[in-house]
Order: C-alpha cells, then sequence, then structure tokens
C-alpha cells in the first residue's frame, strides 16, 4: 500500500499467505472458526471485481523463508481481502492458508462435504473441536506453534512491473497476535501522547488506510522476536 501513495503507481495485485502449525498453542477455538470458514464463500478480486469463489480451492505452494520451507495453502476468506483491494482501487487479490500437519489440510477439505448448516453451526462445531481437544493438543507437541505470514504485493510503475514480498514467522501464533494487537494499540497511545507528532488520527480506519509511517512502526514492533523478517 505504501507503493500506491506514489501518482504514477498502480497496485495490480496483492496475494496474503498465512502459515500456522497445528493450532498454534490456540486450541480448539482455531479449529471450531476454520470450520466456519470452510462454509463461507471466498471474497477475492479479480480483474476489478469482486469475484466469491470455493473455499479451499486453487492449492499454491508459498514459501515461508527459513526455519518455516514451502508449505501448500489454500484459498479462504480473510477481512482484509476486500478492506485493501477496496482501498487501493481494487487490484487483484486473494488470500490463502496452511496448516500443519499435512493431512489435517486434507481433513479441512473433506469437511466441505458437510451441509453448511452444519458448518455454520457455531455450538456444534466447538463441541466438536472441544471433542478432538486431546488429538488437537497432541498434535500441537508434535508440529509446534509456528505462524508465518507472507504478502506479496505487484505494482506497475510506468510500465515496470515490479514485485514486493513481506515474509515474516514467530514461534507461537498467540505471541504473534499479542505484538500485533499490542503494535497498533502503542501506536494510537503514542498518537493520543504526542498529538503533535501524532502518526494516527482520531477516527476508525482499516489497516491499509494508515500512513506510511503509522505503518513502519506498527511492523517494528510487530516483528518482536520474529525469526523471520524479510521485505
Amino acid at each position: 500500500s505504501q507503493s500506491s501513495d506514489e501518482s504514477n503507481v498502480k497496485t495490480e495485485s496483492i496475494d496474503f499467505s498465512f502459515f500456522t502449525a497445528g493450532t498454534g498453542n490456540a486450541g480448539p477455538t482455531i479449529v471450531s472458526a476454520t470450520f466456519l470458514l470452510l462454509a463461507t464463500p471466498v471474497i477475492t478480486f479479480i480483474n476489478g471485481k469482486q469475484v466469491d469463489v470455493e473455499p479451499w480451492t486453487e492449492k499454491r505452494s508459498i514459501d515461508f523463508g527459513p526455519g518455516v520451507g514451502t508449505k501448500p495453502v489454500w484459498l479462504l476468506d480473510n477481512p482484509d481481502v476486500p478492506t485493501t483491494a477496496l482501498s487501493l482501487g481494487k487490484p487483484n487479490c486473494q488470500s490463502r492458508f496452511g496448516t500443519d500437519p499435512l493431512p489435517w489440510n486434507y481433513l479441512f477439505g473433506g469437511m466441505k462435504a458437510l451441509p453448511r448448516s452444519l458448518l455454520y453451526n457455531r455450538d456444534a462445531m466447538q463441541a466438536f473441536s472441544l471433542f478432538s481437544e486431546p488429538i488437537i493438543r497432541f498434535v500441537d507437541r508434535l508440529v509446534g506453534a509456528t505462524n508465518a505470514m507472507r504478502v506479496d504485493v505487484t505494482v506497475n510503475d510506468g510500465g515496470n512491473r515490479k514485485t514486493k514480498t513481506l515474509r515474516i514467522a514467530h514461534h507461537d501464533l498467540e505471541q504473534c497476535v499479542g505484538l500485533a494487537t499490542a503494535a497498533f494499540a502503542l501506536e494510537v497511545a503514542d498518537s493520543m501522547r504526542e498529538k503533535s507528532s501524532a502518526t494516527v488520527q482520531p477516527g476508525v480506519y482499516y489497516p491499509v488506510e494508515l500512513g506510511n509511517e503509522a505503518r513502519r512502526n506498527i511492523l517494528k514492533a510487530a516483528k518482536e522476536d520474529a525469526f523471520v523478517y524479510e521485505i
């Protein structure tokens, strides 16, 4: 999004990719949430138009960097897709997710065969996840709790196409979520304390709508304890 601030630069595509080993120590909650998403059409943007597609399709192999490696990921709904695409002139935009161990990915794919009414039933999916908790926790011990993210942005700069990639990975999903939440909160708190140099003005924003300095500060805070951080 920083590139889009330049008048001659047009954002052509944005690809979000996420990987979490096991449940990332989040336990049954992330499993039941994934079941709900398997019943939700995936919002993508293609050629300037919103296109809703079937979840857990269009597999890709994504390199998340040293210590994580290349992992398979599938389309899954993500609110960052419409908020980012609509803020940047509707470039092509999609989001994918994958997990370890590998058979879990195919289990999620098989779950799509269940009626949507059942997958949308929060109580039923949470009960199933809680029933499976001993297995979930055992698998977590085997595969760890790594969380990795990758964002690929392609822009057209006066006919010259360029792609930038951000990769970040933490050893624990819960730690990663906590750091990211705190990074946004700290930026807002600093802006309230130092109003003359505030990077966030009063209001409600999508992350992509924040200014360059605010985004840099947030990324600097969020990368704490990351074992992969590359742009």
